[in-house]
């Protein structure tokens, strides 16, 4: 019974919270089939152990008011346009990588100056900035889903977006002085 259990709790992409919940209900159903525990206090456990997760998770989320777009610069030798995007917070560190999405379109090159957690800078070809639409709403997206990059920038993004993410306001195009 435990075995089954666990098999059927495990699918790929479920939350950590809920895989912790799975295992501590696990570890009760087989603690019922050895000892008979009623079922009573299990659910008991399973609620406060699963409240206090949730919330312990909940804390180490960010804020939505914490990240902003900071400054637009262009890099005329390269021919690069660096979106400057800070927290008051830490960026989320992991397996997944930051996606930003401008109106319809996505852009995954960025990096932490100087390794810094405070700030990600995406990197955006001039040519791709300039076709950038007026008032496109500006969302980070923590990982990389591909329901977000079928969003068009207009009606479809309603909707929201899957994954962790920030709205970080309408994109409005700046211009460059070049030499």
């Amino acid at each position: 019974m435990f075995c089954g259990f666990l098999k059927i709790c495990f699918p790929i992409g479920m939350p950590f919270h809920f895989r912790i919940l799975c295992i501590f209900i696990g570890i009760n159903l087989l603690r019922i089939d050895l000892h008979g525990i009623k079922m009573k206090n299990l659910l008991k456990k399973t609620l406060i152990f699963f409240a206090f997760i949730s919330l312990l998770t909940a804390s180490f989320g960010q804020s939505n008011d914490a990240v902003q777009v900071e400054t637009f610069s262009l890099d005329e030798e390269k021919n690069v346009v660096s979106i400057s995007i800070k927290t008051t917070e830490s960026f989320i560190v992991g397996a997944n990588r930051y996606v930003l999405h401008i109106g319809g379109k996505h852009f995954l090159r960025n990096e932490h100056p100087e390794g810094r957690l405070d700030e990600i800078v995406f990197y955006i070809s001039l040519d791709e900035y300039e076709t950038l639409v007026d008032q496109g709403r500006i969302v980070l997206v923590y990982g990389y889903y591909h329901e977000n990059t079928q969003q068009d920038g207009e009606g479809s993004q309603a909707n929201g977006f899957t994954g962790k993410h920030w709205d970080l306001g309408l994109f409005t195009p700046q211009k460059f002085k070049t030499k």
